[in-house]
This record gives C-alpha cells, structure tokens and sequence, in this order.
C-alpha cells in the first residue's frame, strides 16, 4: 500500500467518525486524582445503558434498574488539573479522561486520571508523588511502579536502563519510552536505545502501561512509558527549584541542579516555558554528568477545538565511558574502588591513558503540534504532527595496540576514536473518538481508531583523530568530531500502523475491550560494503477486560499480540550479505486486580506471562569495532507476578499524623526455551540475558498535616545473567544481587517555599551494577539539599 492509499484510508476514517450517530454517554465518577484515592470517598460506578426516555429516581433494589442520565458535558470545563483539552467543548473528553476503561483520545496522556476502572496494569506517579519522594533522576521515581526493573550505570539516569515486566534494562532498548506521546526512543524501527529522559524538575507525572496493549506501538511486548510535561491550560504558577549535593567517590566536588518554570493563561492562550540543568558526579571518579534543558509549550483554546504547540532542546555534556574491568580483573576492581584514574595508569583498561577524556555528546531538538477537535460532547478527533533530530557521539581513547594505534601513548599524543549517530525521526497521528455508540442487543460502547504515518533517518559513522597523515594529540569532542574512519552507514524507516478498538460494556460492572493494531513498515540499508532492503506487516490482536467485582475492587486482565524492531545497525558491519532479520512478537497475557475497598489499604498486583519468538538480545561488545553485538534467541517465555501495596494509618487513627508503609516486588522467571549459543550448543532452560528476577522496593514513612515528611527505602536489585550460557560470577557472566538504602525529608516552610534533603546509596555499598561491557561500578553514596519556591 503506498503513502496516498494509507492518507486516503485516514480521511475515510475520520469521515465515518463523523457520519457515526451520537447515543446517551457514560456517567462519569468523579476524578480520585493521585495514585490514591481518598479512602473516606466512596466513589460511584457509572452505569451504562442506551438512550432511554427519562424516568423517576428509583429506590436502591436487587432488580435491574435504568441508570441515571449523563449530564451534558458540553460547556463544562476540562476536568484534569494537568488536561491537555483547553475548548470550553471539551468537557465530554475530558471527563472519558477522567476515568474509563481505555486510554485518553488525546495521546499527550495514554492513561485516565482515575485507575480504578481501566482495562490492563497500569500506574501513575503524580506530582505530589515527585514532591514527597524526591527522587534524583528518572530511575529512582520508576523503582516504585510494580512491573517496572531500573539499573543505573551513570549518576542522572540519562543512560537509561529501564526493564518491564522482566525485558533486557540496558538502555531501555525493549520499552516504549515516550514524551507527551511521542517516543523518545531513539528510532523505534532502527535503533531503539535510549539515552535520554525529560529532567524530572519539569515532568508533571509519570504514566506505566503494562497490560493489553493496543493503541501504541512498536516496543509493546513488554509495556509503555510516557513523561508527561506541563500543559498550558493548566493553573498559573511560577515555580523555582534549585538544590548542591556530593557523590562519594566523584572527583566532582559539589553536584547541584537548577530549575525554574511559569505557566501563565490570557484569556484563551496560554504558554509553559521552562529551563532545568544539572552536573552531578557519575560512578567511576572521572565521570562528570551535566545537561541544560529548553522546553516551552503554547496553547490557544476556543469553542470546540484547541490547539497546543510545544517542543525543547536539550543539550548533553558527560564526561562518561562504557570501557571497564574484564571478568579476569575482579580483585583489581574491588582493590581500585572507583578510581578509574589509577586503575589506567596502572594498565587495567584497554586505553593506554586518559580516560578523563571521554566524553558522551548530544544535541536533542523536538517539536509536537497537537490539535483537538470536539465534534460534540461524544465524538472528538485528536491530531498531531511531532518531529525530532537527535545527534548523539562519543568519543574515548583508542585501545592500545589495536591496529595502528601504539602499545603506549599519552595525553600529548592521544589516540581517540569514536561513533558519532544522528536520528531524525517525523510523524503524523490522527485519532477519532466515537462516544456512547449503540452495539449489539442494546449494549453501549466507546471506540476509538487511529493512524499513524511516521519516516526515521539514522546515520551512523565512526570517527578517529588519526589518519593517513598521522595525526595524533588532537581531543575529540562533540566540536571537532575527528576525521571518518570508512564511510557511514545509513539506515532509513518508513512505517504505517492503524489500531482499533471499543470499550463494550456489558454490564454495568463489566466491560469488554478487543482491539487491533497493524503495523507495515519498510527498512533500507547502504554500508560500505553493500545495501539492502526489508519489508514487514503484523495483524496483532487484542482482548481486554475490566469487572467491577466489589465496591472499589475491579479485576482486569486480558491479551495483547507485540512487535518488538531488531535493532540491526551490526548486520552491516559483520554479515557477508544481508539478510533481513527476523523481528520479535509475543503474545503476553495478564490478569490482575486492584482495590481500595479496606480502609487505609492500597493493592494492585497481576501475574503476567509472555512468549516471544526470536527473542533479541545484547551480547558483550566487539574490540574489533567497538560496538555491541545482538544476537537472538528463538524463543522466550516469561512468567512473573507484580505487587503495589501502600498502608496509611491516618484513616484508622485520624489526627494530624500519618504513618506509612509501601511495598513494590517484581518477580519475573524468563527463561530461554529455544536457542543457541555462538558455538552451536543449546541453550535452552537457561535465564534470558540482562533479565532481572527479583526486584523490591520497601518503603516506611511519617508525615504530618503541617507540611512534614520523612521516609526511607530500601530497594533490591536481583542478580542477572549478561549472556546467555549463563556463565558463573567469576567468568563474567553473573551480577551479584544488592540492596541499596535511600531516605528523603521535606519540610513545608510557607504556602509558597519548601525545603528537602535526600540521600541515594547512604551506606556507600560498592557493588557492579553491569558488566556486559566489563564491570560497571554502581553510583556512590549521593545526598543533595534544595528548595522549592512556588508561586502565583
């Protein structure tokens, strides 16, 4: 199907939105708001039916009854503190997105505010939630979702490393990462490493989609991530936050971070602009992290349509390697710590010198337009068009006596290399909203549809500071890149997906979801040496459900078929011809529940299973080219069970205290069923590489109604495998296990400022956080200060 057959199929499908007769809509409950809601509310379960003549107000019975008609929510105001609906129509939307079964037709946000009722596992993480816990990065706030694995090899998690629902964490290469609904992932189809999330200074909540996925996609096997900025139609606020702190072990003397954002609204515009920075000390002594950040947002909102435009910059400085001690090296790297300094001058690492000057580069651009149209208070059609350039490199000190670098060198006459990467990634996504439509035997249902056209431009090239001539001695930096070392590789992607789906409500307490997705795209390759092309197209199913089983207790669950893209960027540099690889798809099941019916008492927990055939993973990196090496599996399976529960005691105890206690585990056994090795051997039964099977996330907790609060947390990272024969601890295969202790305080000085201390790794454990390329040490111990400063 070429791009004007799939334009056209978008126009017919925003035609047949339009031409779709309106019915009676849902009652919508009122926003609980936060991750927890109000225990002393009990909230009322909409109850859904066709369009009926009005009737009397019937006393409470065991007979079947007529529900209670809808208010008209055409002229009411957006619902969400954050909403992106601005329209004075919007009020229809917004209170779908308040709570529901599915996700929010405007795709800024993927889940309703209001979880109690939707149709999958999936979790929040407030702004009060960032407030109270403080975290120091990205990481540290997703350690509390259940289903959710963080590993952090560099101190601000911008190098991320988030699992779900037990996939490979190394730069979150399997999960859907997103911002505002777009994704951030480098390129979802060529190269999904992601070396970048939004500073948490300016993130407004967190969204964690792990159940039946159909709306998004690819990277859904295993779940979606999506930071959410601040709207402008939000409230007016101007907001200062700055803090200093110390990393042990860091040449860095004093960490600190800078934030400042205001959101004003003039009549019917209203605008965010925002600045956040950071430069803070990393794991190994040399490392210095930094980052400065540009976002602004603008919105213009009118009768029945709104429209927000909104993008950033972002620009990052590490001084950051991924060179580290070999398997044969574990009494040099326990006996060094992490001076990285010492253990090079001494010859522990493949460089000759210098390892103060390596360096990670980039330059992140990004623009969104988002425009929603409210056809009436049922049928809205939400359009976007994004678009992004990221140019990343790093550049490191050549490995001594590879080819034509010297056995030994120094600083004067340095030997660097390094890969210097440029993505640019352009899209369009048009989705309709058909409210309180008649189904079948007078049921009533919501659906929703949607296309998305999207092309990805990815040009890798590998750089020196030397060659023919012989020129040595000169720094690469992201200013002088060096000369190229071959000629580049360039990949391009160009993708076409539609979904499906309606929420069917049975029953007023039941609600049936299935859905579909379609995925087509095509790859091209050009190297050096050759060039080659693929073509790809999935049907993948979806069947959801929720059950209002009890007051405030619903039971969820359901199937979702995935598309996980190979990242194939090495198949140019070691295959003899190409061969178009084999992408992954899974079909992953889940069946949770969740309540707050027990006073004080908050649980969310599922098991969860998935089977994924050509399963790909990372192996150790190559010396010969410096990169990383994928291979792939036949088949996976993974079975795991994931717990939040969350106890307060001012609901039995009343009064201005609040004791606390939260609780987070992940179990997740993925285990590989068919496979071999490099050598032909099979590896079936053994765990799935870069896997995590236990992870725990245990938090006590006092506050007080005066603005007080204090908690500490203990958090368990499980061992994992980094290969597949699963080789033992001491051939570099196996990471041990480790807890970790963090606290946090804030005290409320004012209604306008507020002050924090908080603490990451406080007993300064030295453990490996990673060592698929060599043995990474995990941060040191961490404590940062600050304030808050918020106003009108």
């Amino acid at each position: 199907m070429t791009f004007k057959a799939y334009l056209k199929l978008s126009v017919m499908t925003g035609a047949v939105g339009l031409m779709a007769a309106p019915a009676t809509a849902q009652q919508a409950a009122q926003p609980a708001g936060g991750t927890l809601p109000q225990v002393e509310v009990i909230q009322k379960k909409a109850a859904p039916a066709a369009k009926k003549k009005a009737a009397p107000q019937q006393a409470a019975s065991p007979a079947p009854q007529p529900p209670p008609v809808q208010p008209d929510y055409a002229d009411q105001a957006p619902q969400l503190e954050n909403s992106p609906y601005g329209a004075a129509a919007s009020g229809g939307a917004a209170a779908r997105a308040a709570e529901g079964p599915i996700s929010p037709i405007n795709a800024k946000s993927v889940l309703p505010d209001n979880l109690q009722d939707f149709s999958g596992a999936a979790s929040r993480i407030t702004s009060s939630d960032l407030d109270e816990q403080r975290p120091a990065n990205t990481h540290e706030a997703l350690a509390r979702v259940p289903g959710v694995i963080t590993v952090t090899d560099d101190g601000a998690a911008r190098h991320s490393g988030i699992g779900l629902r037990g996939s490979p964490f190394r730069r979150s290469r399997k999960v859907l990462v997103m911002e505002d609904g777009v994704p951030i992932n480098f390129s979802t189809y060529l190269d999904s490493s992601t070396h970048y999330t939004p500073p948490i200074e300016r993130i407004e909540s967190i969204e964690v989609m792990r159940g039946p996925i159909v709306n998004y996609g690819p990277l859904n096997n295993h779940g979606v991530i999506n930071f959410r900025n601040l709207s402008p139609f939000g409230a007016n606020e101007t907001v200062i936050k700055a803090g200093i702190g110390h990393t042990e072990g860091s040449d860095r003397d004093i960490n600190n971070f800078r934030h400042i954002h205001t959101r004003q609204n003039l009549g019917n515009v209203g605008v965010v602009a925002s600045y956040s920075g950071a430069d803070t000390g990393g794991a190994w002594d040399v490392e210095d992290l930094g980052y400065n950040d540009f976002y602004g947002a603008i919105g213009f909102k009118g009768t029945n349509q709104d429209l927000t435009i909104s993008g950033g910059f972002f620009r990052q400085r590490d001084t950051y390697d991924e060179d580290n001690f070999d398997e044969d090296e574990q009494a040099a790297f326990f006996r060094y710590g992490r001076n990285k300094k010492k253990g090079n001058e001494d010859g522990y690492f493949a460089a000759a010198c210098c390892y103060d000057l390596s360096s990670y580069n980039a330059d992140y651009y990004r623009l969104q337009i988002a425009h929603n149209y409210y056809v009436d208070k049922d049928t809205t059609i939400s359009t976007r068009l994004f678009g992004n350039d990221h140019e990343r490199a790093r550049f490191y000190p050549a490995e001594a006596g590879d080819g034509d670098v010297p056995a030994t060198y120094d600083r004067d006459d340095i030997y660097m290399e390094g890969r210097d990467r440029r993505y640019r990634n352009y899209g369009a996504d048009s989705r309709v909203e058909l409210a309180n439509r008649p189904f079948l035997g007078g049921l009533r249902q919501d659906f929703q549809a949607g296309v998305r056209y999207e092309e990805h431009f990815f040009k890798n090239q590998n750089r020196v500071n030397f060659d023919s001539t012989g020129t040595t001695g000169v720094v690469l930096d992201f200013d002088n890149k060096g000369a190229p070392d071959g000629l580049a590789d360039k990949l391009e992607a160009k993708s076409f997906a539609a979904f499906a789906q309606t929420a069917i409500h049975i029953t007023p307490t039941f609600t049936l979801t299935p859905g579909v997705r379609l995925e087509s795209y095509e790859i091209d390759f050009k190297s050096e040496d050759y060039s080659g092309s693929a073509d790809y197209t999935h049907v993948l199913p979806m069947l959801a459900f929720s059950w209002n089983a009890a007051n405030r207790t619903t039971v969820y669950g359901g199937y979702h078929r995935g598309l996980t893209p190979h990242i194939i960027r090495d198949v140019l540099d070691d295959a003899d011809d190409f061969v178009a690889p084999d992408e992954e798809i899974g079909d992953n099941f889940e069946l949770g529940v969740r309540t707050t019916a027990v006073r004080g008492l908050t649980l969310d927990m599922a098991y969860f299973h998935n089977r994924i055939d050509n399963y790909q993973f990372g192996e150790s990196f190559q010396s010969q080219s410096g990169d990383r090496v994928f291979s792939s599996l036949d088949e996976v399976s993974i079975n795991g069970f994931e717990i939040y529960s969350r106890l307060d005691s001012k609901p039995f105890t009343g009064g201005p205290w609040n004791f606390f206690g939260e609780a987070v585990y992940t179990y997740a056994d993925a285990e590989i069923e068919k496979g071999i090795n490099e050598d032909g051997d099979s590896v079936a039964g053994n765990r799935v590489p870069e896997s995590v099977r236990h992870f725990a996330n245990l938090t006590l907790g006092v506050e007080h109604k005066i603005g007080w609060d204090a908690s500490v947390t203990w958090t368990h990272r499980g061992a994992y495998h980094t290969d597949a024969d699963n080789t033992p601890y001491a051939e570099g295969g196996l990471v041990p296990d480790v807890w970790l202790l963090s606290a946090r305080s804030n005290l409320k000085v004012t209604e306008q400022l507020s002050l924090f201390v908080a603490g990451q790794n406080l007993t300064d454990e030295f453990y490996i956080s990673d060592r698929s390329d060599g043995m990474k040490p995990g941060q040191g111990r961490t404590v940062m200060g600050g304030f808050t400063l918020k106003f009108d």
